[in-house]
């Protein structure tokens, strides 16, 4: 079990640092603030545990994982596109 911690600890790490390089390269992230590195970090770390959750979940069974997968991005794409067109739609006045 202490091993495994280990494992996962570097990785967070490591996938940390991989995104910090590629947004510097891609994005010109050089002016970042140090509080949206440390949120970036995080968000990484999250999404290095939940995909790993969901890896070990779905062992087996690619197919379900992309479903669902598919069906999360739409909930989400459609939440986002109501916010964005909100008042359009007539939620806010």
């Amino acid at each position: 079990m202490r091993n495994t911690l280990l494992w996962v600890g570097l990785a967070i790490v490591v996938t940390g640092m991989i995104v910090l390089v590629l947004g510097d390269i891609l994005t010109g992230m050089d002016g970042a603030r140090g509080d949206q590195i440390v949120s970036l970090v995080a968000m990484t770390a999250l999404l290095v545990v939940l995909g790993g959750n969901m890896a070990g979940a779905y062992s087996g069974r690619g197919g379900a994982m992309l479903q669902h997968i598919a069906i999360w991005l739409a909930i989400i794409a459609a939440i986002a596109l109501a916010y964005t067109y909100r008042t359009s739609l007539g939620f806010a006045a």
